[in-house]
């Protein structure tokens, strides 16, 4: 009895791939179409990610709105993880492809992949790094769904 009773208090304690996420994201910056700057705030972001069925990846909102009233939402149809380059000082993190509560194609930048965002005179692609990606994985699943944070450095 006692056997079960810890493995199910253990179990409750892991976070699973279905459960809502908080991340800290300073900043976070939001890109509609044409690369038109909407949003660009420090805030913490709900993601939500999608049931196995769905084509999707998940569902983030932006918990803090701007000054006027704002606070974004996005349907993610793709995730990259990006480490930056040391002369933006090796800060990690995320590029967010979707549509707003709109429809309209939104793209979000946050931490490390904003400075990237903010400091660059042209938008480039940002290559895929699988190592990367997989490190932040394995990162992002080991925290506690509460406390998800990117601001990571190497």
């Amino acid at each position: 009895m006692m056997r079960v009773m810890l493995r199910s208090f253990f179990s409750s304690l892991s976070s699973k791939p279905s459960d809502v996420q908080v991340w800290d994201c300073v900043p976070l910056v939001v890109v509609r179409e044409g690369h038109s700057m909407v949003y660009g705030l420090a805030t913490k972001v709900e993601f939500t990610p999608a049931d196995e069925s769905s084509s999707l990846v998940g569902a983030a909102v932006a918990l803090k709105p701007d000054g006027g009233g704002l606070r974004p939402e996005i349907a993610i149809v793709a995730r990259q993880y990006i480490d930056n380059p040391i002369e933006l000082g090796r800060r990690q993190g995320m590029i967010l492809s979707g549509t707003n509560e709109s429809g309209e194609p939104v793209e979000w930048y946050i931490n490390g992949a904003a400075d990237r965002f903010l400091t660059s005179e042209e938008v480039q692609d940002v290559e895929y790094d699988e190592e990367t990606a997989k490190e932040l994985e394995s990162e992002l699943g080991s925290e506690e769904p509460t406390k998800l944070n990117l601001n990571s450095y190497l």
